[in-house]
């Protein structure tokens, strides 16, 4: 008996609710079906492609190759296009740094049942890491003087009372953000209700309410992602630590609570690719989507052209607003181009010549109020790999950054490193620089609202424009990260197979 569409819609939500089930009982990793998967890299076919498809869609990241995937299981001929020379999006093992660190999506939760449905599927294998920043050792490094751990909670810098006096700085941010968090208990999706608009204003102007005082609302601005506590809204935080409460509760079958990829999260999405039946094409930076007769043309950077019937579009939303589009994109959708924002940072990566914690017998880990913020030692995949070190640097702080070429921007960090810790001098040896904010593909690592933009923005983001359809974490409703990714991807995919 033939299976329409239909059908394969229905064994989709089918299988959606068992693998959500999947997702908090814990999801079996299968040994068995284990292979090596050396790195993978599509071919590139010369010259345009000449068909018409049923289907194209503009990134290789989670959430495109997700809909990809999908869609092809559907009976449907789809193309993947992306812009960068590399696959994944924003999942992004960084091979030539030692221990290869995962420069962005990095750890896969209990709860991320699609993503670990899709690892099993493919064969792939995850382990446990020995450290994440949540449990890190930091020396702390506040209005220029080192503080252990273990002394903070009697420091006179210390400007908390009570039941937080014990909280460490590094922990500020998500505790007290989270603190009496008014979506506690509630569905994911209640952030998009309208009775929590009221929490769509600055984050800082919420705290005060709260009764957080100045220093650790300072204190807190150190850490977060977005433009600033003043430029984010209340309710971007309080729904991205309902989200991480939710899936704290979720573990893996040997109870542990987040996992990576053996050999690299990357590994994924090129897994993903290499089961698709179309190579995708890489180095294709779409600069245009014109509409005409139901049929949508795709122009990329290289002067090669695509059609389709329908589209699937990844691109993070404020990297749209480079982008030409024929009818033109009018309304609430083009305000949301314009205005939504996605997290700052950088990551400068060294190799670690002389372990120079061994010369101050400090801990190599610092945590700061300056301009550099974060200094952590990497946690290694393999013992025998030599130490390598990140200089993790987000919100406003990175923005100066902008205006330095690489080499400034390590020569800027290696002077700004002598300088806090002598003993660093001379030990460290440039590798290399990421920022998915200087990415013109990127625009930064993870959406963030801005005060109002919930209320405005939060219920449009699915909107599609004629037959283009919007993906990606930042149309996710009910969780956010690599998850959210998939989320959206499936969800794109199943909007064109019900009208197939």
């Amino acid at each position: 008996m033939k299976t329409t569409r239909r059908d394969f819609v229905k064994n989709i939500a089918g299988t959606t609710a068992a693998i959500g089930v999947l997702g908090i009982t814990g999801c079996e990793t299968s040994k068995k079906d284990t292979k090596e998967t050396a790195p993978l890299t599509p071919k590139q076919p010369e010259g345009p492609a000449k068909e018409k498809y049923d289907v194209i869609v503009v990134g290789a990241g989670l959430s495109g190759l997700q809909a990809a995937i999908l869609l092809e299981e559907a009976g449907l001929n789809v193309l993947v296009l992306e812009g960068r020379k590399r696959l994944g999006g924003r999942v992004y093992t960084l091979e030539n740094v030692s221990g290869k660190p995962e420069a962005a999506g990095e750890w896969i939760g209990g709860n991320y049942a699609r993503m670990i449905s899709m690892v099993n599927k493919l064969g792939l294998e995850m382990f446990t890491p020995e450290m994440n920043n949540d449990n890190r050792p930091w020396m702390y490094n506040i209005k220029g003087e080192f503080i252990t751990a273990k002394d903070w909670s009697s420091h006179p810098l210390n400007p908390q009372t009570g039941e937080f006096r014990d909280l460490l700085p590094s922990r500020y941010l998500r505790t007290i953000s989270n603190h009496d968090n008014p979506l506690k208990d509630q569905p994911l999706d209640a952030w998009l209700k309208p009775e929590f608009q009221k929490y769509d204003i600055p984050h800082d102007q919420y705290l005060r309410s709260q009764g957080v005082n100045e220093e650790t609302i300072r204190l807190m601005n150190v850490t977060i992602h977005s433009g600033g506590m003043h430029r984010t809204s209340a309710l971007n935080e309080l729904r991205r630590y309902h989200v991480m409460d939710f899936n704290s509760k979720l573990k893996f079958p040997d109870g542990t609570g987040w996992k990576m990829i053996k050999g690299g999260n990357s590994l994924l999405p090129k897994a993903m690719a290499e089961s698709l039946n179309n190579d995708v094409l890489l180095n294709k930076t779409v600069v245009a989507f014109r509409e005409k007769n139901s049929v949508t043309e795709i122009s990329c950077a290289d002067g090669t052209a695509y059609k389709a019937d329908h589209v699937i579009c990844s691109i993070p939303i404020s990297v749209l607003k480079n982008v030409t589009f024929e009818p033109l994109i009018k309304g609430i959708t083009a305000d949301a181009i314009d205005h939504v924002g996605y997290g700052l940072s950088i990551q400068v990566h060294f190799q670690v010549m002389e372990p120079y914690w061994e010369k101050d017998g400090l801990a190599p880990n610092m945590w700061t109020d300056g301009e550099l913020e974060r200094i952590a030692v990497r946690t290694k995949r393999n013992k025998i790999d030599p130490d390598a070190l990140v200089v993790f640097i987000n919100g406003p702080e990175s923005l100066k950054f902008r205006l330095m070429t690489d080499q400034e921007v390590f020569t800027y960090c290696q002077i700004k490193l002598a300088q806090l810790r002598p003993s660093m001098k001379g030990t460290l040896k440039p590798i290399l620089i990421q920022s998915c904010e200087r990415d013109i593909h990127g625009a930064g690592d993870w959406v963030y609202w801005q005060p109002g933009q919930v209320t405005k923005f939060g219920n449009h983001m699915r909107r599609r424009h004629g037959n283009i359809h919007f993906c990606g974490e930042h149309t996710a409703i009910m969780e956010r990260g690599m998850e959210g990714a998939f989320e959206s991807g499936e969800r794109a995919a199943l909007e064109i197979i019900l009208e197939s």
